[in-house]
């Protein structure tokens, strides 16, 4: 445990942390033995993130896919608000913007956010019909603004920090909104059991991706942060699927 710097697991808060024989581009990892998230240690500074964003190199990588990546957001969108009126909408962590216009096309009043002004600069231009801005949700949080429907689809597995992004997240929830979240899932029937094989994993890519989440490690939480109404539907992909609501 001396090689351990984390003092709490960033999910479920247990002290009790192991290092992993296991490594990646100079990155160690560690798994709380309680909840069995795994996720980097030492985390990298604010610095070497900043620099490591800077022209992220997968806004490329989504505009190729535009058309695609609309068609994927709008059947998630369409899958868990069946049946109800389109509200209002945001993306955090919205890149390029697709998942904002795919909410705008089915009726919502949909805006995006991220902290990657390049990205926000990109999906302005690309769709102009909806509202993008640079902000962090911790800052919109202190708006007061609420919504109907919060996307925020591969981010969570970025974060160096958790609590004050999960909490900015439930006090941007309106009175019955929902939560949709996505992001790689480590225990997935396709994977390998033991994390040193899996590794070579494309998913596992640090400091890009810094928590490795399994529906057990995440589950505490969400818990922890008033999301007690939590779906996480079946896929056929390595991909968690959260959908969260406040019970009153």
């Amino acid at each position: 445990m001396s090689n351990v710097t984390a003092q709490n697991c960033p999910s479920c808060q247990s002290g009790s942390i192991s290092p992993l024989e296991a490594s990646k581009n100079d990155y160690a990892f560690v798994e709380c033995n309680n909840c069995t998230l795994i996720f980097v240690d030492p985390m990298p500074s604010h610095e070497a993130l900043n620099e490591f964003y800077d022209n992220y190199h997968k806004s490329g990588q989504y505009l190729a896919k535009l058309d695609s990546k609309i068609r994927r957001a709008k059947k998630r969108i369409r899958s868990v608000n069946w049946l109800k009126k389109p509200g209002t909408f945001i993306d955090v962590g919205c890149n390029v913007g697709f998942a904002v216009e795919a909410a705008r096309s089915l009726g919502f009043e949909a805006r995006g956010i991220d902290i990657d002004a390049n990205a926000i600069e990109v999906a302005q231009g690309q769709f102009t019909q909806a509202k993008f801005e640079v902000r962090s949700v911790q800052d919109l949080a202190e708006s007061g603004e609420t919504f109907d429907f919060i996307y925020c689809s591969e981010v969570i597995e970025h974060l160096a920090e958790l609590d004050s992004f999960f909490a900015a997240l439930v006090k941007c929830l309106s009175d019955g909104g929902v939560l949709y979240i996505t992001t790689p899932d480590n225990g997935h029937f396709s994977l390998p059991n033991e994390f040193s094989k899996l590794v070579d994993w494309t998913s596992v890519r640090p400091p890009e991706h810094l928590m490795y989440f399994t529906k057990s490690s995440v589950a505490p939480l969400l818990s922890r942060h008033g999301l007690n109404s939590v779906k996480m539907p079946f896929s056929f992909k390595p991909t968690l699927k959260i959908i969260a609501k406040v019970k009153g």
